[in-house]
């Protein structure tokens, strides 16, 4: 082929030790691979024709090679191509394009830094909460937490020396100066993974005042009582952080049990990545549980984890024998088919197939049923508590439980970051993760968009924040009495 011989002439003329035979081999089979793709084949040879002009580049100031930078970018790509379990998303992040835009870019990158966030930025334009990149970016910051609550941010909690002058509820209104919506939108947002707005602005608020430890970050700040607040404070480390006295003591506890008046059962599940734990706190109150008039299962904030910890232990006490709790959920994953793909513009049924987008149904293990004997059963009506910062792991609890009928959820939306994400380590440290299974409805409707929206819909509101309230918990008690 022709394309392969001006593909391997341009590798030759690529000085400098950098340049390896395993290198030239993974960017020619980039070039075979891509027989449907002429535009990006041309991309590629490019490419290569701009490499062996700059050779060992002197402006060139980060440990990255460009022959990893350019390796990595492209091994991002293509598996974002072939694999991303939410090709729609390709309507407005297309991802041959966005290569292109990203590959002079990437190859002038001039710092570790620099690069780190334009692969961080490339994978979050596909609009993915499990799909991005991992990097060791500075992790210092200020003692305060933070909720966005109606598209503002207020302080949730914060060091017990700043809770006088910034109480809990107070707004941030500027960072350095800058408005804080204007700064967010240039400086943060951009390399947010998230599959809807309301979830990028809300995730943004992780990582959105990091820094080098001990440089200064001023804030201001309107106070509950309408008056404005500025401080400058100089950025902690996590260990200095995990020591730190806050206002409201944190508690680290990833599940505990507490019985409310009335004979409900209260366990609070706030981390699925101590699946040892949350299992063992479910087992040990098992008598609660089968006694309680009703049980309130509160994941809001949990960001997930792995399902471990509550399947099969919590679901097996609570589904009916004869539910089948394999059809909670509807799983697929993309499908390549060349015979198909050659008559996809003649046959409209084809045409996902013509365009590389096409999905199956991934079949997991058929059904799958509780063991547990009926006598054992929790048979009280549960509620499980959601809100905006309930994600992954915890988000397949709560739709298995809604979607089989043995919850009422009660609360705000979900994040919408619930799929299959897969883990690839790459060069110098790098790695970056791919949701390669896409979760449907069982009526087929997706979730990642809008989050799982619960039964009874009820917001955590600013008044809650300040006066130390909770309304939500507050309504599930009163559903579970009602009922």
């Amino acid at each position: 082929m022709k394309v392969e011989k001006k593909g391997s002439t341009l590798l030759k003329r690529i000085t400098g030790r950098r340049t390896n035979i395993v290198y030239q081999n993974y960017v020619l089979s980039l070039i075979i691979t891509l027989k449907h793709n002429d535009s990006m084949k041309k991309i590629i040879i490019s490419f290569l024709f701009v490499l062996s002009l700059i050779g060992n580049s002197p402006y060139a100031k980060a440990d990255t090679t460009t022959e990893d930078k350019v390796y990595i970018l492209s091994t991002v790509w293509r598996n974002v191509r072939d694999n991303f379990a939410f090709p729609q998303h390709f309507e407005h992040a297309n991802p041959d394009s966005l290569y292109k835009v990203f590959l002079p870019k990437v190859m002038n990158a001039e710092s570790e830094q620099a690069f780190s966030l334009l692969m961080t930025e490339f994978l979050a334009k596909f609009g993915d909460g499990h799909t991005r990149f991992f990097a060791d970016t500075p992790t210092a910051t200020v003692p305060i937490q933070f909720i966005g609550l109606d598209n503002k941010v207020y302080v949730k909690n914060i060091g017990k020396q700043f809770a006088k002058k910034i109480p809990i509820g107070s707004q941030l209104i500027k960072i350095d100066g800058v408005q804080l919506t204007d700064f967010l939108e240039s400086n943060v947002f951009p390399y947010v993974a998230a599959p809807n707005d309301d979830w990028k602005f809300r995730k943004s608020l992780d990582t959105f005042l990091n820094g080098e430890d001990g440089t200064e970050v001023s804030l201001e700040f309107l106070t509950p009582k309408n008056k404005v607040e500025i401080l400058t404070f100089n950025r902690m480390d996590s260990q200095s952080m995990d020591s730190y006295e806050w206002y409201t003591p944190i508690d680290r506890r990833a599940a505990y049990v507490e019985k409310l008046p009335g004979n409900i059962a209260y366990m609070r599940m706030s981390d699925f990545t101590k699946p040892d734990e949350v299992n063992r706190v479910f087992n040990d109150n098992l008598p609660l549980f089968r006694e309680a008039k009703g049980i309130i299962f509160d994941i809001r904030g949990n960001r997930g984890g792995t399902d471990e910890s509550w399947n099969p232990t919590v679901l097996d006490y609570i589904a009916p024998a004869d539910k089948d709790q394999n059809s909670a959920l509807i799983y697929k994953c993309r499908v390549a088919n060349d015979a198909f793909q050659e008559y996809g513009s003649q046959i409209p049924q084809l045409k996902d197939f013509a365009n590389e987008t096409a999905m199956e149904v991934v079949r997991i293990g058929g059904s799958r049923f509780s063991q547990t004997p009926d006598s054992l059963k929790i048979k009280s009506p549960v509620v499980v508590l959601t809100n905006g910062y309930t994600g992954s792991a915890a988000e397949d609890f709560a739709i298995t439980m809604k979607n089989l009928g043995l919850a009422t959820l009660v609360g705000s939306h979900t994040i919408g970051v619930i799929s299959h994400p897969r883990y690839f380590n790459l060069p110098n440290g790098y790695r970056y993760g791919l949701s390669t299974w896409a979760y449907f409805n069982p009526d087929g409707t997706g979730i990642i968009e809008t989050g799982i929206i619960p039964d009874i819909e009820f917001e955590y509101t600013v008044d809650d924040l300040i006066n130390g309230k909770d309304s939500q918990l507050d309504n599930a008690v009163e559903f579970l009495k009602s009922h």
